[in-house]
């Protein structure tokens, strides 16, 4: 088994599953992908993943038995214990598991899991241990998930920390996805639904960015998002989040943290008022059924548009916040049976080189401990991620390239953009499998990567790899 998982699966720019829950949630999304659900706020909430799963009515052994107890809970309270974990062995630094990068050679973690429910409540929390063997050994510990609140068809209202993605991205995604360690916020979802007009989730959350940072320690930070479902093969969606405030900062007006028509302050050369640091984004996913004529189960295509800041324009005598520099992201997939193949393009740029950092006071950005928290590989980047995928009943596995390029900006002079001497470059391939044992979900993988430019540098080339295996 271990030889198999060696040979088997991977981490990359694709989110790497990290525990049973990540890989369950893989086959969910498959099984039930022609059902009415609004997929594109994702949360950690196994209660959320059993819901739809029993609204989906698809069959699955390996599924029904990982979300037993979500799936069985009522009246009494039911506790769950994982205990997880993986080994990694080498110098790829992945992405999109919590801001884990992993910095040694050789990286062992364990990860102990607990969920509680007692009628509509819910509580979850999850910490990490490890060591990072290198020429020094470092503990490594971190607590990924830590939330509590209640949660039921209708209403999810809570306060935590725990992975988040938002929009349809598959390999990134423009505002939120699980790539940094994730930062506690409270946070009220609205759920309605009404045949007519289909399904809508609403959030509104704020919260704070609790990892040191260069700029202001533990800014606030907000999130807002509507999501609509027309119908079973359609979603939109529309996010915005801002950094406000922090220590030894003032707070704006609560008017300007809703509709932020002048969000930023200037001639103030010491830094006393009030600053605002925004970013949003529009986005879509279509499902198209193909039919029987060929053996094409649908077509999935889907678009992401933001602004990185929000500048105020004058529609007459009313300020009307206005999107500045602009990003993409646009992907697709085909489905067949089993098999999907899927395709994804991001730009994350604009014309002054600030996507998620680089602002006046909150010049770290959307980030923790450096990480972006928005797509992984951050601002200043174009990236292309393809990807061959295969989910049998209790087995699975996916091949996959990236191709991405990243620009060192430094700054904007008189009108022009001031960059490093080159631009880097990265390209991987990836392995990644997964299979289920009978008491839960293992998974496996290998990844390689070349880096061109390295650190920006003409000429300085680097291969990095990755091995490993974990449940």
């Amino acid at each position: 088994m271990l030889a198999l998982g060696l040979l088997m699966g991977v981490a990359g720019a694709a989110t790497p599953p990290a525990d049973g829950s990540d890989v369950t949630r893989m086959w969910v999304e498959h099984l039930t992908g022609r059902q009415h659900w609004i997929r594109g706020a994702q949360t950690s909430s196994a209660v959320d993943l059993a819901r739809q799963w029993r609204e989906s009515g698809a069959s699955n052994h390996a599924v029904d038995d990982f979300l037993a107890a979500e799936l069985g809970h009522k009246e009494s309270l039911t506790t769950v214990f994982r205990l997880g974990g993986r080994v990694a062995l080498g110098d790829y630094a992945p992405q999109g598991i919590g801001g884990d990068r992993e910095p040694g050679f050789l990286s062992p973690r364990v990860r102990m899991d607990g969920r509680a429910y007692w009628r509509t409540f819910e509580a979850m929390v999850a910490q990490d241990l490890g060591v990072d063997a290198d020429s020094e050994l470092g503990l490594y510990t971190a607590t990924p998930l830590a939330w509590a609140g209640m949660n039921t068809d209708r209403w999810r209202i809570g306060l935590g920390a725990e992975d988040r993605w938002i929009g349809p991205g598959r390999f990134g995604g423009l505002m939120l996805t699980d790539n940094a360690r994730p930062a506690p916020l409270a946070s009220v979802v609205w759920r309605p639904r009404s045949e007519p007009v289909g399904r809508f989730r609403v959030e509104a959350g704020a919260g704070v960015l609790d990892a040191g940072r260069t700029d202001v320690n533990r800014p606030g930070w907000l999130l807002m998002d509507v999501r609509w479902a027309p119908a079973p093969q359609v979603e939109l969606g529309a996010t915005r989040m801002a950094i406000f405030g922090g220590e030894g900062r003032p707070f704006p007006e609560f008017s300007q943290l809703l509709v932020p028509t002048d969000p930023h302050v200037y001639g103030d050369p010491e830094q006393l008022l009030p600053d605002q640091d925004e970013i949003a984004a529009l986005d879509a996913k279509i499902r198209l059924p193909v039919g029987d004529s060929l053996p094409i189960d649908a077509v999935a295509l889907w678009g992401q548009y933001g602004g990185e800041d929000v500048i105020a324009r004058e529609l007459g005598p009313i300020p009307v916040p206005s999107l500045a520099g602009i990003a993409n992201l646009w992907g697709g997939e085909v489905v067949s049976g089993p098999w999907s193949v899927s395709i994804e393009w991001a730009r994350v740029m604009d014309d002054t080189f600030r996507w998620y950092t680089g602002h006046r006071i909150y010049h770290s950005g959307f980030t923790q401990l450096g990480e972006s928290m928005g797509h992984p590989r951050g601002g200043d980047s174009r990236t292309w991620d393809a990807s061959l995928r295969w989910l049998g009943e209790r087995h699975g596995f996916e091949v996959g390239v990236h191709d991405g390029l990243t620009v060192g900006a430094i700054d904007v002079a008189q009108g022009r953009l001031r960059t490093l001497m080159a631009d880097e470059a990265n390209r991987e391939l990836r392995i990644q499998g997964w299979w289920n044992d009978g008491d839960g979900w293992w998974n496996g993988g290998l990844t390689g990567q070349r880096i061109v430019n390295r650190g920006f540098v003409p000429g300085r080339d680097e291969w990095a790899w990755r091995i490993a295996i974990g449940r």
